[in-house]
C-alpha cells in the first residue's frame, strides 16, 4: 500500500514522501528513517520506500509503506479507506522558492523499542471527516513525475496544477520544445520539454544542448542550458541532481530528456540568433533517462521528439 505522507517518528511533524526524500539527498536524513501513521488515531509505524534511489520514474519513486496492514487502528482512514472525501479535486501546488527553513533536520528519532510499539494518537470525535489536501512540490522532478501519471491516466487536460496563484493544466503547462517558433514565446515561462544531450563540463558544471529546434524565421535554434559549478554547490540538494545526471553521462552517453520551468531567451543584437534557458534555481530543472520517451508519447500538442 502506497502512502503519500507521515509523521516523523516520536514528533507530530507531517511530512510528505517527497520532502522525505529531499532531506535525505540533503544529508538531514538517514536512510533507515522511520515514520508513523497520520490516520485518525493511527501511529502505525512506516518506511520511506526509494528513498535512495537516484533515479525516479512511474515505478520508482518516494512513497511511504507500512509493514502490516494489521499494524494500523482500526479508525485509521489511511489504511482502511473510511471516512475518505473524494468530492473535492484540489490543484497541485508548485511553489517557486521554498519555505527559508525548509531544509532542516527533522525531530530526532527515538528508539527501535519506540517505534516497534508506538502510542495510538487520540481518534477523533463522530463526525469528523478528513478533508484532502493539495500536494505542494518545490523540485520540478516532481511536477513532471505527475505529469507521467495524468499521462498514464489519460487526464492531462483535465488535472490541474496552481503557480503563483494562478492555475493551470498539465497539458497547457507542459510544452515540446519541437519547432515552436520562438519569437512568439518568449514570454512564455512553461515546463519545456525534449531530448537532448548531456556533458560535463572542465569547471565542474554540466551543459546541455536539445536535440530538436525552435524555428526562427528560416532558422532552426536548438536551444541551451549551462548549469555551473558554483549554482550546483549552493543547491541544498546537490548530491542527488549530481548522481542523476553523471550516471546519464555514464549510462546514456549524455542523451537524455530535460525539462526545464523558465523562458525561452534569444539575445536582441547577437549577429547569429541562439536561444537559451537560463535556470536560476535548479529546483526548476529536471533530466531523465532516454527510457521515458514512451511515456511522453502523444502528450504534446507538437510531434514527440
Amino acid at each position: 500500500m502506497s502512502i503519500e505522507e507521515a509523521f516523523t517518528a516520536g514528533h507530530d511533524e507531517r511530512i510528505t514522501a517527497e520532502r522525505a526524500y529531499e532531506l535525505h539527498w540533503a544529508d538531514l536524513l538517514d536512510r533507515d528513517a522511520r515514520f508513523t501513521c497520520v490516520g485518525n488515531g493511527c501511529s502505525a509505524p512506516l518506511i520511506c520506500a526509494c528513498l535512495d534511489k537516484p533515479e525516479q520514474n512511474l515505478r520508482i519513486r518516494p512513497y511511504f509503506r507500512s509493514y502490516r496492514l494489521e499494524d494500523h487502528a482500526d479508525t485509521c482512514e489511511v489504511a482502511h479507506g473510511r471516512g475518505e472525501s473524494k468530492a473535492e479535486k484540489r490543484p497541485d501546488v508548485f511553489e517557486a522558492e521554498r519555505p527559508a527553513d525548509h531544509f532542516r533536520a527533522p525531530a530526532a528519532t527515538p528508539t527501535a523499542d519506540a517505534v516497534a510499539s508506538p502510542a495510538r494518537r487520540a481518534a477523533p470525535s463522530a463526525g469528523t471527516v478528513s478533508r484532502p489536501r493539495a500536494s505542494h512540490y518545490y523540485r520540478l522532478s516532481s511536477l513532471v513525475q505527475k505529469f507521467l501519471e495524468h499521462r498514464r491516466d489519460k487526464d492531462l487536460d483535465e488535472a490541474t496544477v496552481e503557480i503563483g496563484g494562478e492555475t493551470q493544466t498539465y497539458e497547457a503547462l507542459f510544452r515540446n520544445v519541437y519547432r515552436q517558433k520562438v519569437a512568439d514565446l518568449l514570454g512564455t515561462r512553461a515546463v519545456w520539454w525534449g531530448t537532448a544531450s548531456l556533458r560535463a563540463t572542465k569547471e565542474g558544471g554540466y551543459y546541455l544542448r536539445f536535440s530538436r529546434p525552435f524555428r526562427h524565421d528560416d532558422a532552426e535554434l536548438r536551444p541551451t542550458i549551462t548549469l555551473t559549478a558554483k549554482e550546483i554547490d549552493a543547491y541544498p540538494v546537490r548530491r542527488l541532481l549530481r548522481a542523476r545526471l553523471d550516471k546519464l553521462i555514464a549510462e546514456s552517453d549524455g542523451y537524455c530528456v530535460v525539462f526545464v520551468w523558465a523562458k525561452p531567451w534569444m539575445p536582441k543584437d547577437a549577429e547569429k540568433p541562439f536561444v537559451r534557458f537560463y535556470v536560476n534555481n535548479l529546483d526548476h530543472i529536471d533530466v531523465r533517462g532516454p527510457e521515458i520517451l514512451e511515456e511522453l508519447r502523444n502528450t504534446s500538442r507538437v510531434a514527440s521528439p
